[in-house]
C-alpha cells in the first residue's frame, strides 16, 4: 500500500495523488449511497416461502378497486410450483395481508414508497428463486400466462442465442405491443381510422394519453380469456423490442438483476418509472435483449391520464365480460345494463 502510494506521488505529484484519492473516495461513497437508496428501507415481511425456483412478485397497494379483477385472476391461475410475494411500497395493507394468508403467499411492506426497493427486498427474501415474474396490480393475466411466458423466455434464448434481459407478454394498452394486439385481431385499419397513424413508441401516443383509446382497446380485448386463448393457440413466437418497454408484466432471472445491481429508485420517494427506465438501459448495455412473447396476451388497465375514465367504465367492462370483471363487484344496474348493451348492438343484456 505504501509502495503504491509512493509510486503514485512520483508519477503524479502530491497534489495529483491527493486529487485521485479524493475522486476514488467520492466514487466509492457514491456507490455506497446509491446501493442504500436502491436496497434499504425498514420493512415488514410475512414469510410463507417454500424455497421454489420460480417467484412471482406482485406490486400492489394503491388500486384496490381493481383487485376483484386483477388479483382474482392471479388467485385463479397461480401456478403450484411458484412462491408468491405481494409487495407494497410506502404502505401496509391489511386487505392484502388477508388475501396472502388465504392463498399461502408471502406479504412484504417497505416503508419507503419506492417500487425498486420493494422488488429488491422481495428478491432478497426469496434466495432460492431463479426465474422471477414481476407483475403490477393493474395487470390481468390469463390461464396459461406463467407457463407460456416461461416457454417464450427459453425459446427466445435458444433461438436467438442471446439470453433475454426480460420477456414480456403482449399488453393491450401499451405503446409498443398494441401493434401486435391489433395485428392478431385484425383491427389495425379500424384503429387507424379512429385514432390516426399506427406508431410504436414508449410514450406520447393516443394509447398512452387518450382515455377513449384505452376504452376502445379494452372493448376489443373482452372477453379476456377468449382473446388470451386466441393468442395462445399459436406456436411460441417472439419479437425484439428495441426501445424502452413497460415492465408491468415481465419475467427475468435472478443472475441478471444481481449483475446490474438490482432495480433502481429515485432519490425522492414516490417517483415512478425509474426502475423501468434503468432496467431497459441495463438490458442494452449488458447485451440482454428485451423480448415480447407474441403468443401471450395480458391486459394493462390504463395509463395515468386514462385511469379516471376507465374506472368509470368498469361496470361496462363487467357487462361485456363478467368472468374477468365480476358482476358482484362491478355490475351496472339491470336497467342501465340493458340500455347500454342495446346501444352497443349486443341485445337486451340478459
Amino acid at each position: 500500500m505504501i509502495e503504491k502510494l509512493i509510486r503514485s506521488i512520483k508519477r503524479r505529484g502530491l497534489s495529483g495523488t491527493l486529487h485521485i484519492s479524493l475522486v476514488v473516495m467520492l466514487s466509492a461513497l457514491g456507490k455506497r449511497f446509491t446501493w442504500r437508496r436502491d436496497h434499504y428501507s425498514p420493512s415488514y415481511f410475512v414469510n410463507r416461502r417454500n424455497n421454489r425456483q420460480t417467484l412471482v412478485i406482485v406490486l400492489a397497494g394503491y388500486k384496490s378497486y381493481l383487485w376483484p379483477a386483477t388479483l382474482r385472476q392471479l388467485e385463479k391461475y397461480a401456478p403450484d410450483d411458484a412462491d408468491f410475494c405481494v409487495a407494497s411500497a410506502g404502505k401496509r395493507s391489511a386487505a392484502l395481508e388477508k388475501m396472502c394468508e388465504r392463498n399461502g403467499w408471502s406479504y412484504l411492506s417497505v416503508s419507503r414508497n419506492a417500487p425498486g426497493i420493494a422488488l429488491n427486498k422481495a428478491i432478497e427474501f426469496h434466495p432460492s428463486a431463479d426465474y422471477i415474474f414481476k407483475l403490477d396490480e393493474d395487470i390481468i393475466v390469463g390461464k396459461d400466462f406463467f407457463s407460456l411466458l416461461r416457454q417464450g423466455y427459453d425459446y427466445a434464448w435458444k433461438d436467438s442465442l442471446l439470453e433475454p434481459g426480460f420477456c414480456a407478454p403482449v399488453l393491450n394498452v401499451n405503446g409498443i405491443s398494441y401493434r401486435h394486439f391489433l395485428r392478431e385481431l385484425k383491427l389495425e385499419e379500424e384503429y387507424r381510422q379512429e385514432f390516426g397513424q399506427l406508431i410504436a413508441r414508449c410514450d406520447g401516443l393516443p394509447v398512452h394519453s387518450q382515455a377513449n383509446t384505452a376504452w376502445w382497446l379494452w372493448r376489443n380485448t373482452l372477453p379476456f380469456n377468449e382473446k388470451a386463448a386466441r393468442f395462445a393457440q399459436h406456436e411460441t413466437r417472439y419479437s425484439l423490442c428495441g426501445t424502452r418497454f413497460s415492465i408491468g408484466a415481465i419475467l427475468f432471472r435472478r443472475s441478471f438483476i444481481e449483475q446490474v445491481g438490482g432495480f433502481k429508485s429515485a432519490w425522492s420517494p414516490g417517483v415512478l418509472g425509474v426502475d423501468e427506465d434503468v432496467l431497459c438501459r441495463d438490458c442494452v448495455s449488458q447485451s440482454r435483449p428485451m423480448y415480447i412473447i407474441e403468443n401471450v396476451l395480458s391486459g394493462h388497465f390504463s395509463f395515468y391520464y386514462q385511469e379516471s375514465l376507465m374506472r368509470e367504465k368498469l361496470p361496462e367492462l363487467s357487462a361485456l365480460d363478467p368472468e374477468t370483471f365480476p358482476a358482484e363487484d362491478f355490475a351496472l344496474s339491470t336497467q342501465t345494463r340493458s340500455t347500454w348493451m342495446s346501444k352497443l348492438g349486443l341485445g337486451g343484456g340478459a
